[in-house]
């Protein structure tokens, strides 16, 4: 019994181990392309760190505004430290941390002008506290927009 010439041929061995190779290269880069979080997954992190705000209590008296930054700074550290890889949302984050930052800092200054007992300083740093919450409905409104897509 003789064998088929192509079969025995090494050329056309060569191609089909080319072919198999390539189809396994294939295969696998598809699936670590599908192996990292997806765009929804990176929202609901963000999402749920932020949402951490919505259990933060009013401070009752002007001694609790210290407190209340750094609990707003700790959740913009933890929204900070979400990879993000999607571009909007990578930028959605940013301005959340800015507001965060923003909130932060105008807190801090009012206890530091109420402790100086400057009525101006105190004064602006509630106009900048205003300034930076009104920013949050805004991002929070393109955040969800963007997550529900």
């Amino acid at each position: 019994m003789q064998l088929h010439p192509l079969l025995s041929n090494p050329m056309t061995q060569s191609l089909k181990r080319y072919a198999v190779i390539s189809t396994i290269t294939l295969t696998l880069g598809l699936s670590l392309y599908g192996c990292g979080e997806s765009r929804v997954a990176q929202c609901n992190k963000v999402v749920t760190i932020a949402n951490k705000t919505k259990n933060l209590a009013a401070p009752k008296d002007m001694s609790g505004l210290g407190t209340l930054a750094d609990n707003i700074e700790q959740i913009r550290t933890e929204v900070q430290s979400v990879n993000v890889q999607d571009s909007k949302l990578k930028e959605l984050q940013g301005q959340l941390l800015a507001m965060y930052g923003d909130v932060s800092q105008s807190l801090k200054m009012q206890v530091k002008a109420t402790e100086a007992k400057d009525k101006n300083a105190l004064e602006k740093a509630k106009g900048d506290l205003s300034a930076a919450a009104s920013k949050e409905s805004d991002i929070v409104d393109r955040l969800n927009a963007l997550c529900t897509k």
